[in-house]
């Protein structure tokens, strides 16, 4: 590989390490966390894009709430989103931006449909994910050069 694409590598590994510290940092544990609003309210709609974490709308609000990857997996095939469309939920949910809300737990008759360890665990592989990208990149660079090595020396 050429100069060049080794600096762009190792320079794009190294914004996946910066973006995973980062992630690292302000990701606080629910049970840290002292700013959470309690939202009472009907499900409009449900947002279930085909990868990443699933979001809501309510009834009466102009703010998305977003859930985690796992409530994409269980609630976002076929017929399932259609069950919860009008029931009423108890959301606790922290807001990240002006306007998006991330929940840390969503209640629905009586019984939890999203639990705090499982937006924990999304949380956790997103970091996870970010560090293990940096690795393979940084590996990458590495590999090709031992190999450029390899052959200049028999050269």
């Amino acid at each position: 590989m050429s100069k060049t694409t080794n600096i762009i590598l190792l320079v794009l590994a190294a914004f996946f390490i910066l973006l995973g510290v980062k992630s690292a940092m302000h990701t606080k544990a629910y049970a840290q966390l002292s700013n959470i609003q309690i939202i009472k309210g009907s499900i409009y709609q449900l947002h279930c894009p085909p990868k990443g974490a699933a979001a809501l709308s309510l009834t009466d609000s102009d703010f998305t709430y977003n859930l985690s990857i796992k409530f994409r997996s269980d609630y976002c095939e076929g017929n399932k989103s259609q069950v919860l469309l009008g029931k009423k939920v108890i959301l606790e949910a922290i807001e990240v931006n002006d306007g998006f809300y991330q929940v840390y737990k969503l209640t629905g008759n009586g019984r939890d449909i999203l639990t705090p360890d499982e937006v924990e665990s999304d949380q956790a592989s997103s970091t996870f994910g970010l560090f293990f990208l940096a690795f393979l990149l940084i590996a990458l660079v590495l590999y090709k050069n031992r190999q450029s090595s390899k052959k200049t020396n028999q050269a």
